[in-house]
């Protein structure tokens, strides 16, 4: 039996250097587990709210004593004692404690810290490698036999715009994805080949460009089909088969060149209204081989995600993030609807591991294709990598092959891959 013998939070940096959340939890027999929560900065309307300190004086508002405060004064206190198989049990109390639609009260930043850390105790106590005990734990609470077979199809982040990257190109992200019928680190062998092909074809040409805080790069382009374009040249350069060995992605994140019900990006000379933009996007999808639209119509456009799903579901993954945002309510309708086929999951969307369960869950059992995420401020806690291989994802989208926070998840997925050749 581990019972909690204490529950520490501490305030540390993400990749941005901006506060977040660090925890350690110990155990009465003597278990120490550490979690770190990344954050995000796109965030969509419907999902968990991180408790900020908002002191202006202090890290531009972005502090999070008050989080800290909650946990090591408010939370730690009362599960002192408590069995860490008791984990359903404590992620049901954080909900309620906190009682608000969206965490507001206490925290999503605060709540899952704790909630990973009483669930890596337990993987701890029965000393199995965090994905064998998700995965053990998600067939047991769902009666599911979900089998460990293999590393999510990885989602490689190449050039960054909008919001994360640069102002000239209106989508945020532009991705490689690769066969599924290929082994992670032959994945890992290609993105990497691919980037550092796009990092020596804008020094070829003199362009200064930089590295967005996803890893991206970011270079002075003029349109979103010309970042397309760059990088199917430099696959072409490669001799990496299009179609075959690699497709197409793309994170079109609207709300950046969204308003007044139309679509402003600069491939077009007028804004488009629904389905003018619709009609644009289409023609990506089958220009560029494209399998991956994640987040290609604003979040209320409840029409258009319906319409564009009809069109081209059949040949790409229509990706839902901002338009459900780990939310079950806005995901059911969505199912209902037939307005996306596939479903982007990360930490801090709800407040704890047993919600975010449950929404996988959801979607496995509606057929809808699983993509476990990053978010922009991360750490070097490669946590979220271990849960996309125990729920047996789909996908994961975990950025660019370059900076330690991200290479830190693909190095985890190296060494489960290797694990899992053993089982």
């Amino acid at each position: 039996m581990a019972l909690i013998a204490s529950i520490k939070a501490r305030e540390i940096l993400d990749s941005r250097g901006i506060p977040t959340l660090e925890g350690k939890l110990t155990t009465s027999d003597g278990i120490e587990v550490y979690a770190q929560i990344p954050s995000g900065e796109s965030l969509g309307k419907h999902e968990g709210v991180e408790l900020r300190d908002k002191d202006p004086k202090r890290y531009v508002g972005m502090g999070v004593l008050q989080a800290k405060g909650i946990i090591n004064e408010a939370i730690a206190p009362k599960l002192l004692g408590v069995d860490t198989k008791s984990f359903a049990e404590i992620d049901q109390w954080l909900v309620k404690a906190d009682g608000t639609k969206y965490y507001s009260k206490l925290g999503v930043n605060s709540l899952m810290l704790v909630s990973q850390l009483v669930f890596k105790a337990n993987a701890a106590e029965r000393k199995l490698p965090l994905y064998e005990y998700v995965n053990e734990y998600y067939n047991a609470t769902f009666n599911q036999k979900v089998s460990l077979s293999h590393i999510p199809t990885p989602i490689y982040n190449m050039i960054n715009g909008g919001k994360h990257g640069t102002k000239n190109l209106d989508f945020q992200e532009f991705h490689i994805v690769p066969s599924s019928s290929t082994p992670f680190a032959q994945t890992l062998e290609f993105a990497v080949s691919c980037y550092t092909g796009l990092k020596d074809l804008f020094q070829n040409r003199n362009a200064d460009v930089s590295v967005s805080e996803e890893g991206g790069f970011t270079p002075s382009l003029f349109t979103n089909t010309e970042a397309f374009e760059i990088i199917k040249e430099v696959l072409v350069s490669k001799k990496i088969k299009i179609g075959v060995d690699i497709f197409a992605g793309v994170d079109c994140a609207p709300a950046y060149y969204y308003n007044n019900k139309q679509y402003a990006i600069k491939d077009q000379g007028a804004s488009l209204n629904s389905k003018e933009y619709i009609d644009f996007i289409v023609n990506l999808v089958g220009k560029y081989n494209m399998i991956i639209l994640e987040d290609p119509l604003q979040e209320d456009d409840m029409k258009g995600w319906k319409e564009i799903t009809q069109q081209v579901g059949k040949q790409a993954y229509i990706v839902a993030d901002d338009f459900v945002a780990g939310n079950m309510e806005r995901l059911n309708v969505a199912i209902e609807e037939q307005a996306c086929n596939a479903v982007l999951v990360k930490f801090n969307q709800v407040g704890t591991l047993s919600e975010m369960f449950a929404f996988v869950h959801q979607l496995r059992v509606n057929n809808m294709k699983i993509l476990v995420s990053h978010r922009l401020g991360e750490t070097t806690d490669a946590t979220i990598a271990d849960i996309a291989v125990g729920l047996q994802a789909d996908f994961i989208k975990f950025g660019s092959p370059a900076r330690g926070e991200r290479i830190a998840k693909y190095n985890r997925l190296l060494e489960i891959e290797t694990q899992l050749a053993t089982i």
